[in-house]
């Protein structure tokens, strides 16, 4: 009796066994609270995975469109211009600028303006074109502050009036010396993101025009460039 309770313990251990096998076998591959099979290959056994390297909150910069690496942005700039130095005599006045910058990475862009501005009833203007690079400092949720750092041309305008003994017609003239200079500028800046299409933001930003000197139209020296700090409001849309 023994002898036969070992056989069937061996029988049905054995049945068992077989039974198992075929129902991991057979059976439909049952999805765990990952969304992953139990059976399946976790993601790093597998060479035929693609895998997002990026770290989420990279991921998450790259779906908000402003700044972006790939975005084209394009801003309307308009604020005060502050003259310094030997630009000082002239008045403050507002100015206004178009914005472009392309996004090359999450931290650089390239970045361009053209701009004017008009001071003490046209005595004296400014026409910039700029470019520069742009450095993203931080990602703070949909606030970017960032900083600027370029190189421009720059055409200051000065009117100046030509005595009656001077002019050629003998009568008093106005005549404009209009210089294109070399200049840098630098300055921070802080943007919001406020949809995926639009951002606004504000800039202040120092320019340091190279100095010259150019003859006026009665023969006299006139010490031309100087330096000016821009504050400008911006919004613009990202494409």
């Amino acid at each position: 009796m023994a002898s036969l309770s070992k056989q069937s313990i061996t029988r049905l251990a054995t049945n068992l066994l077989l039974i198992s096998w075929v129902f991991l076998g057979s059976a439909p591959e049952s999805q765990g609270s990952t969304g992953r099979s139990w059976l399946q290959q976790p993601s790093w056994a597998g060479t035929d995975q693609i895998t997002d390297r990026r770290p989420a909150l990279s991921r998450n910069r790259y779906t908000a469109s402003p700044f972006t690496p790939g975005s084209n942005n394009l801003a309307l700039d308009v604020g005060q211009i502050f003259l310094m130095g030997d630009l000082g005599e002239y008045s403050d006045s507002i100015g206004s600028q178009i914005h472009y910058t392309y996004g090359v990475s999450d931290l650089f862009g390239f970045d361009s303006s053209l701009g004017y501005s008009d001071h003490s009833d046209g005595k004296f203007s400014m026409i910039t074109l700029l470019a520069g690079l742009r450095t993203n400092l931080s990602w703070y949720d949909k606030v970017v502050p960032y900083l600027v750092f370029g190189l421009g041309f720059y055409r200051p305008s000065y009117q100046q009036l030509v005595s009656a003994s001077a002019s050629a017609t003998g009568n008093a003239t106005a005549t404009s010396v209009a210089p294109v200079l070399f200049g840098v500028h630098l300055g921070p800046g802080v943007d919001l993101e406020v949809t995926r299409n639009l951002f606004f933001g504000t800039s202040l930003t120092f320019h340091d025009v190279f100095g010259s000197t150019r003859y006026t139209a009665d023969g006299k020296l006139l010490n031309v460039g100087g330096t000016y700090t821009s504050f400008f409001l911006h919004a613009g849309v990202t494409f």
